[in-house]
C-alpha cells in the first residue's frame, strides 16, 4: 500500500519548483522513518501516510483545498487506506501558518513525529534551498535591509505577505527548532539551525562589505 501512496504523491508534486516538490516531501517521509525508529508505539501507516501526502491540499499550493483534498481522500479510498480521519487529522494541523491565527494545536504522538520531520526540512541546507525556490518562484527580493521582519497577526496576511526571502528566516525558519516534540528531532535541528543562522551572517555580512560604506 504504501508503495501505492508514494506513486500517488510523486505523480501530485511532479511539476512543482517552489521548494514543495517530491523531493521534499520524500525527504519528509524518510525523516519520519528515522524518527519512528526511536517512537516505536507510534502507527507507523498514519505516520507514513500523513507524511507522504502533507502538502497535497496546502493552501498556499492549491487554489481549492476542499477539492484537492477529495482527491486525496478518494484515492485512499481506492486503495483500501481505513484510517482516513487520523491522517486528515494529522495534515490539517501540521502548518506553521495556521498556528498564526490558532495557536499551536494539540497533536497525536503521530502528528507530532510528521511535524517535527517537515520542520527539519525546512530548516538546514534543504531549508535553505527551498527557502531560495520558494523566493525565486514568487520574485521575493532576496535582502534589502530597508524591510525588516514583520510579525502576522492572520494567515491571509502572513501568505500575502510581501517580504524578503532573507526576512523568511526571522519569520518562521528560527522559531522551528523551539517547536519541535521529539528529542530525536531535537537533536538533529541543533546542527541545521546552526548552519541557516551562519548563512544569514554571512549574507548580511557581505552585503555590508559591500554597501554599508
Amino acid at each position: 500500500m504504501i508503495d501505492k501512496i508514494i506513486s500517488f504523491a510523486k505523480d501530485w508534486h511532479q511539476n512543482n519548483r517552489d521548494g514543495h516538490g517530491f523531493d521534499h516531501v520524500f525527504r519528509v517521509y524518510k525523516l519520519a522513518k528515522l524518527i519512528l525508529q526511536d517512537y516505536p508505539t507510534a502507527d507507523e501507516q498514519i505516520v507514513l501516510t500523513a507524511a507522504l501526502l502533507h502538502d497535497t491540499y496546502d493552501d498556499k499550493l492549491v487554489n481549492d483545498v476542499l477539492a484537492a483534498k477529495t482527491k486525496v481522500a478518494d484515492f485512499l479510498t481506492t486503495i483500501g487506506f481505513t484510517n482516513q480521519d487520523a491522517v486528515f487529522e494529522i495534515i490539517d494541523h501540521l502548518y506553521f501558518s495556521s498556528e498564526i491565527e490558532g495557536g499551536k494545536p494539540v497533536l497525536t504522538l503521530e502528528g507530532n513525529i510528521v511535524q517535527d520531520a517537515d520542520r527539519l526540512d525546512a530548516i538546514g541546507a534543504f531549508g535553505i534551498t527551498r527557502t531560495l525556490q520558494y523566493g525565486f518562484a514568487r520574485q521575493r527580493k532576496l535582502y534589502d535591509p530597508a524591510i525588516q521582519p514583520k510579525t502576522y497577526q492572520t494567515k491571509s496576511t502572513y501568505h500575502a505577505c510581501d517580504s524578503t526571502t532573507l526576512n523568511h528566516f526571522y519569520e518562521k525558519l528560527f522559531k522551528l527548532s523551539d517547536t519541535l516534540h521529539t528529542d530525536t528531532a531535537k537533536k538533529m535541528a541543533i546542527p541545521r539551525d546552526k548552519l541557516m543562522r551562519d548563512f544569514v551572517n554571512a549574507i548580511e555580512s557581505e552585503y555590508n562589505d559591500v554597501y554599508g560604506n
